[in-house]
């Protein structure tokens, strides 16, 4: 190999070093742009809570202020037949169902809480059920990345990590 090719062969790496180096710099700065909107978006969003907050308390003091009595005439009430009454009828079979469907959901979730030993930067989510089984996930909140997931036997209230 003579100078010529060596000499061309290094100044090749060189310049690809250059980009390669050039390259994880743009990549950096756009994380590190991404993070510094993302801190000035929150400390925007909490002024304008706080202002919002101030704006409606003040709003509050006013009404109560402007409250003048009125006299008010009773409102006379349509006749409800009993075929209204019957058509917004929930029978106890229903409200049963409902309400057990909830609070197996509600349970579902602590055991899974109670299995993974913390709920603070996490969100539990029900993925899937299959009878007496459902299928969770935690999720870190602020990735809502899959952290873990587990299995839940809701008929005997056993808790398996997958």
């Amino acid at each position: 190999m003579g100078i010529k090719e060596k000499v061309l062969m290094i100044a090749t790496i060189a310049i690809l070093l250059i980009m390669v180096g050039m390259a994880c710099y743009s990549v950096f700065n756009k994380k590190q742009d991404q993070t510094d909107t993302n801190i000035i978006n929150e400390i925007d969003l909490n002024e304008t809570t706080e202002k919002e907050e101030q704006d409606e308390e003040e709003q509050n003091a006013e009404n109560t202020e402007n409250v003048v009595e009125e006299n008010v005439t009773p409102t006379v009430q349509p006749e409800v037949t009993e075929e209204q009454i019957n058509s917004d009828y929930v029978g106890v079979e229903e409200q049963e169902s409902t309400n057990t469907a909830q609070t197996e959901e509600e349970k579902v979730i602590e055991l899974v809480k109670q299995e993974y030993g913390t709920d603070q930067g996490i969100s539990i989510n029900i993925a899937n059920k299959d009878g007496n089984i459902y299928h969770v996930s935690v999720n870190d909140e602020t990735t809502t990345a899959v952290l873990a997931w587990y299995k839940v036997d809701i008929s005997n209230n056993t808790v398996t990590q997958e």
